[in-house]
């Protein structure tokens, strides 16, 4: 009995009850010291980490998701807007116009002079720059899937934007970071690579801050972005149509002069020696078939071009595109309307994009063709 007390009192067991007593006293102690250096540099840099994952996948959802305009503004900032013109005239057929910056600055829905009343049609204008066939495909599908279905389709006929050719990957690699997670599906069809397409998405979005930071830094610090690579223009300068008229009015002449030369470099070659690229026809194609299946009556329309940029045409492309434009209309039963040929060149700013008297002159003249194309529509049996 006594060795075993005695072992109780100063044996392994003694240590161990005086460890356990000690132990909530010793934590206590250990909790108030001062940490080390190092361990404090360690906590910051996993907590910075930390902040740094959680920042980037909320931007990433974000843009996907609620802030498209963060991505795509010029898409973003227009859906936005669509949506409150639609909300605002319920009781009016909605029509939409979609193409490229020929559209966004020749189409002024302000002047068409359409009668603000119940049954009239309303015109929205979602032009964007660079927007060929493919691209407004992607803007019909897009605009689909958020729920956005016009009424009618008013889509912009360009020659010059029919060559363009190639797998999808290419012809969108302007876009780069504007494109969603949802257009890599949408455009997979007409890609070589599609995973190619996916994986610069996932590239982007890894990094969405350094990708997006011009459209960022744009929409919250604009000052601190240089003029070239500002883009706050395009939602500023956009009217609640999605009109935007272009910057310079008058444009002095000799900027004219340099406009119309960069436009000869970019076109002149293509219209004179014509071939209409087989993505653009497909695309074009697939949109007015999608139109179709909708539902959504579709026209084409040309927008105006001045003197000299017409002449750059050559006979044989005229005929090339009269015919493609009569195939059209006849394949899925669109009217094509022609812009006229009376435009003078001080109406342009280069040839093909219209200053504001010129766009309000054929807005108004556009407006005639809806106004009966819409009430020849009421009564058609939807296809």
């Amino acid at each position: 009995m006594r060795l075993a007390l005695l072992v109780l009192e100063r044996g392994p067991l003694a240590r161990w009850r005086d460890d356990a007593g000690r132990r909530p006293a010793l934590r206590k102690q250990e909790a108030h010291a001062p940490r080390s250096p190092r361990h404090r540099a360690r906590s910051a840099l996993v907590l910075g980490f930390c902040l740094i994952v959680v920042a980037q996948i909320g931007l990433t959802a974000a843009v996907e998701t609620v802030r498209p305009q963060w991505r795509d503004p010029e898409y973003g900032h227009r859906l936005h807007r669509l949506r409150e013109l639609r909300a605002a005239h319920p009781d009016r057929p909605l029509v939409v116009a979609i193409g490229s910056s020929r559209t966004q600055m020749g189409v002024s829905p302000a002047d068409m002079g359409l009668a603000d009343e119940p049954g009239s049609p309303v015109v929205f204008n979602f032009g964007q720059a660079g927007a060929g066939p493919l691209h407004q495909l992607l803007t019909v599908r897009r605009l689909l899937d958020a729920g956005v279905k016009p009424d009618y389709l008013l889509v912009e006929f360009f020659p010059g934007a029919l060559v363009v050719d190639g797998p999808a990957e290419d012809v969108m690699r302007a876009w780069g970071p504007r494109l969603g997670l949802g257009d890599a599906r949408r455009l997979g069809p007409y890609c070589a690579d599609a995973d190619a397409l996916r994986r610069r998405w996932a590239a982007d979005r890894l990094a969405p801050w350094h990708s997006l930071r011009l459209s960022l830094m744009s929409h919250w610090r604009p000052r601190w972005v240089a003029w070239p690579q500002r883009l706050d223009f395009q939602w500023e300068m956009m009217d609640r149509w999605g009109f935007t008229a272009y910057p310079i009015d008058p444009v002095p002449e000799a900027k004219r002069a340099d406009g119309l030369r960069l436009a000869r470099e970019q076109y002149a070659p293509y219209l004179g020696a014509y071939r209409i690229g087989a993505t653009s026809d497909r695309a074009l194609r697939d949109l007015l078939g999608l139109c179709r299946a909708e539902g959504i009556p579709a026209a084409l329309y040309l927008t105006p071009e001045g003197p000299e940029f017409r002449a750059w045409y050559a006979a044989e492309t005229r005929g090339a595109v009269a015919a493609y434009r009569a195939g059209l209309a006849a394949e899925f039963g669109v009217p094509v309307w022609a812009a006229g040929d009376d435009f003078g060149e001080d109406q342009f700013a280069d040839g093909h994009h219209l200053l504001r008297a010129g766009a309000a002159r054929f807005s108004r003249r556009l407006a005639d063709h809806v106004r009966t194309w819409s009430a020849e529509r009421k009564g058609a049996t939807p296809p």
